[in-house]
């Protein structure tokens, strides 16, 4: 509490690297195509050698699959309190990296001006 506002912390944070993958889909009698994105979670490091020397086997690439757990498997179970905070971690990682992706394509194509971007992005 400061004062009379609640604040709040986020705590054990991990940095997940969204990697987009592209898949065309071809339209039914026409000669257009368009483009499904889908993202996969990844860590930086896959491997930690300080916890595998101590014989920590499953510690060593723990935060590895902690990572792709976020993407392996959508809408889990949310009456436990894992499933919902894998449903949170999955909500949040869907979003940033789409939007993240969305403002990164319409500054490389505008040069950092923002005036026209409601008229170009639908979200």
């Amino acid at each position: 509490m400061d004062g009379t506002t609640e604040r709040s912390r986020w705590e054990h944070c991990t940095k997940v690297l969204a990697m987009a993958y592209d898949t065309p889909i071809p339209g039914f009698n026409t000669y257009n195509t368009n483009n499904l994105r889908l993202w996969r979670s990844r860590t930086n490091n896959t491997f930690d050698f300080s916890k595998f020397n101590s014989s920590d086997y499953h510690g060593a690439i723990a935060e590895r699959q902690d990572a792709e757990y976020i993407t392996s498997v959508l809408y889990p179970n949310d009456e436990t309190d894992a499933g919902k905070e894998l449903r949170l971690k999955q909500q949040y990682f869907f979003c940033s990296a789409s939007l993240y992706d969305i403002i990164r394509r319409y500054k490389k194509a505008h040069n950092d001006r923002f005036q026209m971007f409601a008229e170009k992005n639908k979200i």
